[in-house]
Order: structure tokens, then C-alpha cells, then sequence
């Protein structure tokens, strides 16, 4: 049998309510006290029960988090930064992946309001959903705050985290008319999500500054994911006028694009020009130099769970925050535009 809060308080020669009070932080226990019941616990190894200190304090130690792609390194990196700043602030991630899927998303949101989280970082599936809104806005009444990461809500009003999507998309198709290219396409991600929204108004905000006409058989509509962009190149780069420039909205499609532009035997920074949104360590450890659109991901996770802890020890609501991380462009080569004879990447 495990060590209780009964155990603890014989060793240190106090009643369980003492030792309760000093697990709480309560300022109503003399130092002496509070010193024996201290020792007590390490010497004995003590871990309060999770559902004890919910019933004694209202707080679980318990963070939620619904991400739509674990596979997607972007999440990967975004996950580092909210574990590592979880840990300084003593709380646990409970992470589940809906996988894009806004059934999984209603499941999860069900089973982490039963297990009484004490706050909750979401990543939407739809920006539109107003079931969403509800659910989420039930955690608020509940005094279980939320924050938004990456991606926002249309409906209600939540704190988040999100990057500059639409000056980092327009910088990247600037660089990319820069180096001469006047038919540039993109692979662009949902229309109902924010990152897709505010990168494809970049694309077209880029185009419309230096006098290029936005013309459709240029816009993809993409999904995030790989096998769309692989499929969406065929339908770009078989034109009689094929783009000489893509613009990726995010690091899954620039996959794609690589994939394909490997198949046909192109060249980047050479035959065609490449940008994407978000780095990919996978290609940079193969030596295919692509240029991007980079935010400092581990900051918004970092971010995030620092607002979210706010929110949970003010116990108020101060009025909505949003925090917006900057992008940078690094440029590797695969902007460019050289021509020359097809050759393997």
C-alpha cells in the first residue's frame, strides 16, 4: 500500500489538515511546522493523489492539448516548446492528435472535460466550427481557460498564439519576383484555417504590389499534407505555361513539391524556383537546400503554456490576448532562377 497523507502527517507529529494546508501554500502554519511536514514528505516520497489536490485546490496539474498532426514536425517542434515550459511550470501535457478530424476533436474535448484538466491548449480543426466554440467556451465556465495555438476560431473569443502568416508569405513571393519570376504559383493550405487564410492574402498582397495579375491556374488549393501538393504540381507544372516559381504554404507541401520536382528530374534554384512556409530538418540533413519562411516554434509552445498558467492563477478574465510570433525568410538557394539543363537534385 502506497504512502498517505495520514502517514505524513504521524511522522511530522501534526493532523492530515495541517499537512493539507501546507501542500496548499497555506500562510497559517509556523515555519517550524511547516519545516517538519516538509521533511516528512520527502523522507516518505509522498505524491499527492491528482484528484486530491483538484478537489483541495481546483487545479489537477493537467494541461490538455489537441493537435492535428503529430506526424507534421511543425507540431513536433511546437510540442518541445509547451512540454519544456509545462515542466518549469509543474504541469503535465495530455496530448491527443485529432488528426484533422472534427469527430476525434468533439471525443477528446469530452474526455479532457471528465478528466477536469486545469487548462486547455487547442489547435482547431475548422476555424468555423461553432460546436467548437461551444465546447470550449463550457471549459471557460468551468474556470478551465483556453488558449488557442497556430490556428483561431471565427466564432467567440479565446486567447492565442499565432504566427505573422500573411508578412511571412508576402516577403517570400517578393524575394521570389525579385529574382525575376512573374508566373508564380502557390499550394495553398484551407480556407476555413488561419495559417491557409492569411498565406494565400500574402500571396496575392505580393502579386498586387508589383503589378502581377493573380491568375487562378496558379492557386492550388492544398490541405497541409503531402499527397494533395504532389497531386496539385501535376496540375501546375503541366500547363502550356507552367509556373517558374511555387510558393508552399506549409512544410508537408513543400514535401510534395520536392517529390515531384525530383520525379521530372528539376532542378531547384536552377530549372524552378521553390519557397516554403516553415523549415524542414528532414531536407537540410539531405542536402537539398530550401529556402523558407522560418518562425521560432518553440517559442509559440513556449508562449502558449505561459499564457494559458497566467490565465489559470489569475482566476479572472482580463480581456483576450494574442500573441503573434514573427516569421524570418532564410535563403538557401532554391529561390533562385538560373535555367540551364535539367539536372537530378
Amino acid at each position: 500500500m502506497g504512502v498517505n497523507i495520514y502517514d505524513v502527517a504521524k511522522k511530522a507529529r501534526v493532523s492530515s489538515a495541517t499537512v493539507s494546508r501546507v501542500m496548499n501554500g497555506s500562510p497559517y502554519v509556523r515555519e517550524t511546522t511547516k519545516s517538519r511536514v516538509v521533511k516528512a514528505i520527502a523522507e516518505l516520497d509522498y505524491t499527492p493523489n491528482a484528484v486530491a489536490r483538484k478537489l483541495s485546490t481546483g487545479d489537477t496539474g493537467s494541461i490538455g492539448f489537441l493537435v492535428p498532426d503529430i506526424e507534421n514536425p511543425f507540431f513536433t517542434h511546437l510540442l518541445r516548446g509547451i512540454t519544456d515550459a509545462a515542466d518549469k511550470h509543474g504541469y503535465n501535457i495530455f496530448l491527443c492528435s485529432t488528426e484533422d478530424s472534427a469527430e476525434k476533436e468533439r471525443r477528446y474535448l469530452a474526455s479532457m472535460r471528465a478528466e477536469r484538466m486545469s487548462g486547455m491548449l487547442v489547435i482547431p480543426v475548422e476555424a468555423g466550427s461553432e460546436s467548437l466554440c461551444r465546447a470550449l467556451t463550457a471549459f471557460e465556465t468551468e474556470h478551465v481557460p483556453v488558449v488557442l495555438v497556430d490556428r483561431s476560431l471565427r466564432h467567440g473569443r479565446f486567447d492565442g498564439v499565432f504566427s505573422e502568416d500573411f508578412r511571412g508569405a508576402m516577403a517570400a513571393v517578393e524575394c521570389l519576383i525579385g529574382e525575376g519570376h512573374r508566373r508564380i504559383a502557390t499550394i495553398s493550405g484551407p480556407e476555413d484555417s488561419r495559417p491557409g487564410s492569411e498565406r494565400r492574402q500574402g500571396y496575392a498582397a505580393a502579386l498586387s504590389k508589383w503589378g502581377i495579375p493573380l491568375e487562378e491556374r496558379y492557386i492550388a488549393q492544398g490541405d497541409f499534407h503531402q499527397e494533395r501538393a504532389y497531386e496539385a504540381m501535376h496540375m501546375l507544372m503541366e500547363q502550356e505555361e507552367p509556373p517558374t516559381a511555387i510558393f508552399s504554404a506549409n512544410n508537408m507541401t513543400s514535401l510534395g513539391c520536392v517529390r515531384y520536382f525530383r520525379e521530372k528530374g528539376l532542378r531547384l534554384g536552377s530549372n524552378v524556383s521553390l519557397i516554403g512556409f516553415d523549415d524542414i530538418d528532414l531536407l537540410r540533413w539531405a542536402g537539398i537546400p530550401l529556402s523558407v519562411v522560418d518562425r521560432d516554434t518553440c517559442r509559440m509552445g513556449r508562449d502558449a503554456v505561459k499564457l494559458l498558467v497566467r490565465r489559470m492563477q489569475s482566476g479572472a478574465d482580463t480581456g483576450r490576448e494574442e500573441i503573434f510570433i514573427p516569421t524570418e525568410l532564410i535563403l538557401r538557394g532554391s529561390e533562385k532562377w538560373r535555367g540551364g539543363p535539367n539536372a537530378a537534385l
